[in-house]
C-alpha cells in the first residue's frame, strides 16, 4: 500500500465519516484530508469528503479532465447524507461516461438558468403594458390617452394586481372587471373599458416584435388576447340623440357667463363652438394665434391637432371674429387663442366640461346636455335650414371616405361653408 494515499480504496461508511480526523503532518499541525468512497468504473470521477483541519467535513465530486484535478462541491456533511452524496453525483458520473466536462455543463445550466431569470424579470407586469400602450397613443397624438390610462387604473386594478405579469392575466379577470361595471349600472362604461383593455393586450401581442421599443428591455411574452371571447353588451351602444333646440341654443348662449366659477375663457369657447358650426372643444383650445388669419377671416386646424390628422380651414363669421378679438385682448402673450393663467398652455377641455356642469347644476330645469351635444345641435340645426350634409359633414371635417373624396377632391369648399356659417349665424342673431 502506498502509505502516502491518506484514504483507502473501499465504500465508504457513515460511521467512517463521522469519526473521521484531519491528519497532523511531520511538523504535528493538523492539515484537511481526504476519504474516498469507491466506484466500480474507472475514470468517471469519485464522491470524496474532504476533512478540514477544524474537523468540518463537507461532500464533492472529484474527477479529472486531461489529467487536471477538478473538484465540484455538494454540501456539508452531517446536513447531506452518505445516501444522497451518493445519488447526486450520478448525474457527473454520466456526463464523463459521455465525455464531458461536468463543470462545464454545470456552467451552461447556471447561464441558461440566468437566461430565463432575466428574460422573466423583463417580462412587463400589467401595469406597464397599460403605460407602454398609453405612450403608444400619446406618440400617435391620440389625445384620449390620459383618460384611457385613467379608466384603467380606476376599473382594473381593484380586480387585477398591478405588478401581476401582463402575459398571466386571465380571462376570468378580465370578466370580472367587466362585471363589476355592469353591476354598478356602468354598461356604456364597460364597453368603453373593454375596449381598452382589447387595444392594450393586441398592443402587448405586437408589441415584444416591434423593432422600435427593443431598448426597452421589456418584453410582456403575451401569447394570446384574453379579452377575445368577452361579448360588449348590447344595452350599452346607444347612439347619442340629445341636442338643442334654437332656443335652448339662444339661451345658454346669452347666460352661460352669469353661471358661478364659469370665466371668460369657457363662455367664448361654447359660443365658438357655435358660430363655427360645431368645431371640436380641443381642436379649438389648442389652436394658435399664428394659425388665425385676421386679414381671410379664417382658423386653422392644423393636422397634429385634428382628430383625423387632416388640416382643416373653418371661415369665421362677424361674431366669431369679435369673439377672437376678446381673447386676444386677454391672452398675454400666449401663442394660444385659449391660454391658461400659464402661458405656455391652453385651456384644458374638461375644464369647459365641468363649465358645462356648472351650468346645469345652476340650470336644473334647463334641458340637460354635454359638450358633445353642442356638435349634434349645430349638425341638426343647419339641416334644418337647408345647409346640405356634405357641407355640414365638410365644415365638421369628417372624413369623408368615399372614393371622389379621398383621392381626386381638392377643393376646399371654402366659399360654400362661409355662406354656410353666414345663414348659420343669422339664425342666432333674428
Amino acid at each position: 500500500m502506498d502509505l502516502r494515499r491518506d484514504y483507502i480504496m473501499k465504500a465508504l461508511t457513515a460511521k467512517e465519516i463521522k469519526d473521521a480526523k484531519p491528519k497532523l503532518n511531520s511538523n504535528g499541525k493538523l492539515i484537511k484530508c481526504e476519504l474516498v468512497d469507491s466506484t466500480r468504473d474507472r475514470g468517471v470521477g469519485r464522491l470524496i469528503v474532504k476533512v478540514l483541519p477544524s474537523g468540518a467535513k463537507s461532500f464533492a465530486y472529484k474527477y479529472k479532465v486531461g489529467g487536471k484535478r477538478h473538484y465540484i462541491s455538494l454540501g456539508r456533511y452531517p446536513a447531506l447524507s452518505l445516501a444522497d452524496a451518493r445519488n447526486a453525483i450520478i448525474p457527473f458520473i454520466n456526463m464523463r461516461t459521455a465525455g464531458l466536462d461536468p463543470k462545464k455543463e454545470l456552467a451552461k445550466e447556471k447561464a441558461l438558468q440566468k437566461s430565463v431569470a432575466t428574460a422573466e424579470s423583463m417580462q412587463g407586469s400589467l401595469k406597464q403594458l397599460f403605460h407602454a400602450y398609453t405612450n403608444k397613443m400619446k406618440r400617435d397624438d391620440k389625445r384620449t390617452y390620459v383618460a384611457v390610462l385613467g379608466a384603467l387604473e380606476k376599473e382594473v386594478y381593484p380586480v387585477i394586481p398591478e405588478n401581476i405579469k401582463a402575459k398571466d392575466v386571465t380571462r376570468q379577470q378580465i370578466k370580472r372587471v367587466i362585471a363589476n361595471l355592469i353591476e354598478r349600472d356602468a354598461v356604456t362604461q364597460s364597453n368603453r373599458v373593454r375596449s381598452y383593455l382589447m387595444a392594450a393586450f393586441n398592443y402587448g401581442l405586437q408589441h415584444d416584435n416591434d423593432p422600435a421599443v427593443l431598448v426597452q428591455n421589456i418584453n410582456f411574452g403575451i401569447e394570446n388576447n384574453p379579452v377575445i371571447g368577452i361579448p360588449k353588451q348590447k344595452d350599452g351602444e346607444r347612439v347619442g340623440t340629445n341636442y338643442l333646440t334654437i332656443d335652448e341654443t339662444k339661451h345658454v348662449m346669452a347666460t352661460f357667463i352669469d353661471t358661478s366659477q364659469v370665466g371668460y375663457r369657457c363662455d367664448a369657447l361654447l359660443k365658438l363652438c357655435f358660430y363655427t358650426g360645431g368645431q371640436r372643444p380641443y381642436e379649438l383650445v389648442t389652436s394658435t394665434w399664428q394659425n388665425l388669419n385676421w386679414k381671410e377671416k379664417t382658423l386653422l386646424i392644423t393636422a397634429d391637432f385634428s382628430k383625423n390628422k387632416k388640416p382643416h380651414l373653418i371661415p369665421l363669421t362677424d361674431s366669431a371674429i369679435a369673439i377672437f378679438k376678446g381673447l386676444e385682448n386677454i391672452s398675454k402673450g400666449s401663442k394660444f387663442i385659449f391660454s391658461q393663467n400659464n402661458i405656455l398652455k391652453y385651456l384644458r377641455t374638461d375644464s369647459f366640461s365641468t363649465a358645462v356642469r356648472r351650468y346645469r347644476k345652476s340650470n336644473p330645469e334647463f334641458n340637460p346636455f354635454i359638450p358633445r351635444d353642442i356638435r349634434r345641435t349645430c349638425k341638426t340645426l343647419m339641416g334644418e335650414i337647408g345647409i346640405s350634409k356634405d357641407i355640414r359633414d365638410r365644415l365638421q371635417n369628417h372624413a369623408l371616405n368615399d372614393v371622389s373624396s379621398k383621392h381626386y377632391d381638392r377643393y376646399d369648399y371654402l366659399v360654400e361653408k362661409r355662406e354656410a356659417l353666414v345663414l348659420w349665424e343669422r339664425r342666432f342673431l333674428n
